[in-house]
């Protein structure tokens, strides 16, 4: 029998997927990407809840109203996570200088 797969933390599933720990964090927080607590502090997401949401079999209602931006949206895969272009910062009304 097969051993089932020990759950992953932020940072591991950060890596796999190729963006920040931070995102995966954001990710939990904001209930897009279930997870759980190991004494109390430590995040982890069950191997099979990662197999689920790169499935995209897992859809919270978070997900869905993120999909509606106003910017552009790039997918890789339809099942893979949503990159998004952020607006442009506003000037800092310093301007450089020629010599």
């Amino acid at each position: 029998m097969a051993e089932p797969q020990r759950p992953y933390t932020p940072d591991m599933l950060a890596e796999r997927w190729g963006c920040s720990g931070e995102t995966v964090r954001a990710m939990i927080r904001d209930g897009r990407l279930p997870a759980f607590r190991v004494g109390g502090r430590l995040l982890r997401v069950s191997a099979q809840t990662v197999k689920d949401f790169e499935c995209g079999t897992i859809e919270s209602a978070a997900s869905r109203a993120d999909m509606s931006s106003s910017g552009p949206t790039t997918r890789a895969n339809a099942d893979a996570i949503v990159l998004r272009r952020t607006r442009p910062g506003r000037p800092s009304g310093k301007r450089a200088t020629s010599s």
